[in-house]
């Protein structure tokens, strides 16, 4: 029988357990759940222990208010009643250091959140290679996937993975149309929350809180996030950001100009090739494009799919988790 443990403090050993585990992320450090905390979403440290009190896992999760307030939503969602429901939500998670107690530590899992009679939203790390029969005895299971490129790898190699046409063209046509990457730095990250704003307001989708942006900017700064701006002509027309905690680097939030879409500047390409490199260049293991419905049901989810298969990485299946 193993036992669980649930405090809202960190304890001193929290990361470095991540470290030594294939599964830790920045999405499960004491870091992001500091970040919970300052966005007044409540985080929870669940440690599951052995019969002899061994950590054989851990998992970051937080609770909070689907909608707690109108500011900043778009214009669709301010026609709708703020929910009141409270979420349970958790990212990569949980963290196994110890496979042969997954499934009891799954069915520990289960059992605490569905005593807390609220909605569940989780993800499992693509690495965790589960079977959905561990998991339906407790949850709603969704089957998912990402692509992960293997920056072990070597750069030419890398290159060469990349489907010819969509992707190592493109790359190079940004290259010719002389778009320009850098590196975010503090200065400029205001400039990439405008154009992502900017692009937001333009699709009617939700813009981001930039005071939050900018707490998660220097919360996650100092153990693993940048990101890269893509220019043309002076003119910001690109960019997205990624996490690399534990040498894993995951991309998110991406962002593109009308200007880059009209005149083809394929910023968003060079981008992704130049997070390889960066990738390569300081020893990372692997770059996760991010989810993406294994089985689309749209022709957004089918372009989403063909767009982050033709970077040529290796696809894992895993599971989001619901109730």
């Amino acid at each position: 029988m193993i036992s669980l443990e649930i405090s809202d403090n960190v304890d001193k050993k929290w990361n470095s357990r991540l470290i030594n585990s294939n599964l830790g992320t920045i999405y499960q450090t004491k870091e992001h759940g500091e970040y919970l905390f300052k966005i007044n979403e409540n985080p929870q440290f669940l440690k599951f222990l052995s019969s002899n009190g061994q950590i054989i896992g851990q998992l970051l999760l937080s609770s909070s208010s689907r909608f707690t307030n109108k500011t900043n939503r778009s214009k669709f969602l301010n026609k709708i009643p703020i929910s009141k429901k409270i979420l349970y939500k958790w990212t990569y998670g949980p963290i196994i250091f110890n496979s042969e107690y997954a499934t009891e530590i799954y069915e520990k899992l289960g059992t605490y959140l569905h005593k807390q009679k609220i909605k569940i939203s989780g993800s499992e790390h693509p690495l965790s290679n589960n079977k959905a029969q561990l998991l339906e005895k407790k949850f709603n299971v969704i089957s998912w996937s990402s692509f992960l490129i293997d920056l072990n790898k070597s750069k030419t190699e890398l290159y060469q993975n990349i489907d010819k046409h969509s992707g190592r063209k493109n790359i190079e046509r940004s290259i010719k149309r002389n778009v320009i990457i850098e590196e975010i730095t503090d200065e400029s990250f205001s400039d990439y929350i405008n154009l992502l704003n900017k692009q937001r307001q333009a699709d009617g989708t939700e813009i981001v809180d930039k005071e939050k942006m900018h707490i998660w900017w220097k919360t996650f700064r100092p153990i693993g996030l940048s990101g890269f701006l893509a220019k043309h002509e002076g003119e910001l027309v690109g960019g997205m950001m990624f996490s690399f905690f534990n040498k894993y680097i995951i991309e998110a939030l991406v962002v593109r100009s009308s200007k880059d879409y009209l005149n083809k500047l394929y910023s968003q390409d060079l981008i992704k090739w130049n997070i390889i490199e960066w990738g390569i260049k300081n020893q990372m293991n692997y770059y996760d494009l991010a989810g993406v419905n294994p089985n689309p049901t749209s022709k957004k989810e089918i372009g989403i799919l063909r767009y982050k298969k033709k970077w040529g990485g290796t696809k894992y299946n895993y599971h989001l988790l619901r109730n």
